[in-house]
This record gives C-alpha cells, sequence and structure tokens, in this order.
C-alpha cells in the first residue's frame, strides 16, 4: 500500500504493478525516444499510480517506466491516485484519449471492460464518457480482428487507421493482409481500397493478385477511375449544351428564319446522339 496519496514520492521500479501494460504497449521506437530523454533531461513527468490498497497499478508513464528499465534506473518518481481496477482502466483511458490513445488500444480496453469486467457496454461507455455507439463500434471491431492482427496493431507494424478495414476481413485471411501491408508499406487508405476490392473480387486467383500486387492493382483501378470521371464530365457538358439549345429555340423560335431553325435543330439532334454514344461507353466500361 503506497502511503501519502497525491504527493509525488520516489517509487522503486520492481514495486510497480502492470498489469494494465498489454492495455498500453509502447513501440520499440518510442521507448527509445524516452530513453534518449531521460538521458539527457531526467524524468520531467512523474508517473501515475492508482492504489486500490493493495496494488500500485501503473496507469499513466509506461514508456518512461520501460525506458528506464532499460536505463537499469531503480526508481521513478511517481504520483498516486485512489481508485479500484476498473477505475484505473478508465482513469488511464481518461488521462490520455487526447491523442496517444490508438483505436485498437481504445477496442482492447472496452473488450477488457466488456468482457473481462461484466460491465454492459453503456456502464463501459458511461465510465469512459463516451456514447455507448462508440463502445458498441470498438467491440463489434476488435471481436472481428485476429490475435496476430492485433499485435500487429499494438506495436504499429501497420497502420492503427487500418483496423475497421481489417476487421472486415475473415480471421483467416487476415496475416495475409498485414504481411502485404509490412512488404508493401500500404497506407491506411490504400488497405481500406484494397479491402474493398478484395471482398468484391470473387475468384481465389483474383484476390492472390490483389495481395501479391496490392500498388500495380491500386494504380490501375486509380486509372480507370480518371477515365469513368472524365466520361462522366463530357456526359454533363453535353447536357448543359442540349439545354442551350432547347432553351434557344425555345425563346427565339419566331424571330429566327426557318434555317436557323433547321440548323438549332441539327444541333441538338447531334448533341442528342453523342449523349446517348458516351452513355452506352459508361456502360460498357461498368460490366
Amino acid at each position: 500500500m503506497i502511503k501519502n496519496p497525491n504527493a509525488m514520492f520516489s517509487m522503486g521500479i520492481d514495486q510497480i504493478d502492470l498489469r494494465l501494460f498489454a492495455l498500453r504497449t509502447p513501440t520499440a521506437m518510442t521507448v527509445e525516444r524516452m530513453a534518449a530523454s531521460l538521458i539527457k533531461r531526467g524524468q520531467l513527468t512523474p508517473i501515475i499510480i492508482a492504489d486500490d490498497g493493495q496494488y500500485p497499478m501503473l496507469i499513466d508513464g509506461f514508456k518512461r517506466h520501460q525506458a528506464a528499465q532499460s536505463l537499469g534506473l531503480d526508481s521513478l518518481k511517481a504520483t498516486c491516485l485512489s481508485a479500484d481496477a476498473i477505475q484505473a482502466k478508465a482513469m488511464m483511458y481518461l488521462l490520455n484519449r487526447a491523442g496517444t490513445f490508438s483505436m485498437i488500444q481504445e477496442a482492447m480496453l472496452v473488450r477488457e471492460l466488456v468482457d473481462t469486467d461484466g460491465l454492459t457496454q453503456s456502464e463501459a461507455a458511461k465510465l469512459l464518457d463516451h456514447h455507448k455507439s462508440w463502445v458498441s463500434r470498438r467491440l463489434l471491431m476488435i471481436r472481428h480482428l485476429s490475435p496476430e492482427i492485433i499485435e500487429d496493431l499494438k506495436l504499429e507494424l501497420i497502420p492503427p487507421g487500418s483496423a475497421p478495414a481489417l476487421a472486415r476481413l475473415p480471421s483467416c485471411n487476415q496475416s495475409d493482409f498485414s504481411a502485404a501491408i509490412q512488404t508493401h508499406r500500404l497506407s491506411a487508405k490504400q488497405i481500406r481500397h484494397l479491402v474493398d476490392l478484395w471482398c468484391k473480387a470473387g475468384e481465389p486467383e483474383t484476390k492472390r493478385f490483389l495481395l501479391k500486387s496490392p500498388q500495380q492493382t491500386l494504380e490501375i483501378i486509380k486509372e480507370e477511375s480518371k477515365n469513368t470521371t472524365s466520361l462522366q464530365k463530357t456526359l454533363h457538358n453535353i447536357c448543359k449544351l442540349i439545354a442551350v439549345f432547347e432553351n434557344q429555340l425555345k425563346a427565339r423560335s419566331q424571330a429566327l428564319s426557318r434555317q436557323a431553325i433547321s440548323e438549332l435543330r441539327k444541333s441538338i439532334q447531334q448533341a442528342k446522339l453523342s449523349l446517348i454514344c458516351v452513355q452506352q461507353h459508361i456502360s460498357k466500361e461498368n460490366l
């Protein structure tokens, strides 16, 4: 049990309870940066401990703890808050939700509160200061992710923002996607597009090609999208031209000569024929 709660004190590294470490595992790179900072500037901010009367649980300062351990330090400056295990998990999130909690860490925390601690989704939402739908989305996502993908997301081997897209895949295919993502250094946006294409692909050969050559596939799709956009613009311009001709014919029919009216009608007919040709081309492209 820690004495003098709320006051800053020195705490031995081996005395700190790391039961929440799995929910906030720092990457090797961030630990290295923190170690460099400790060497250069010392410990600027105390770690925060949640004390339930039995266990001094670390809830803020996981990078500092790991960096200090890697440097062989014996103790860290700390402050203490009174909280049980469930409250400690919520405080860990509320202290860091401004930017350092990734989506996969949020999902892991929600799953811990609901599946391990037995809270309802509404109770978890209230505890974390969110709407129930926020909790529900993260719970649904993590329940569809394989353990391997969760680990890769935690270590930021794949973009953290790609978790919702990867959750759409069968768990047996997620490791193949992770390998492709890391090999080709795909962004979260590229991953979303690739998952969309994979889900729409019917043939196994097509799905294998998507994972083998994702960059090439995405470039092909990008070019086809440009062509389709160009055709849609042409279609729009032709429609505008027909409207102009028809308005002129309606507004000036009394003042125009027969020859001018004939020429205007001929232009309208040609524009409509062009419109039909472009529409047919777009239909063929979409087949």
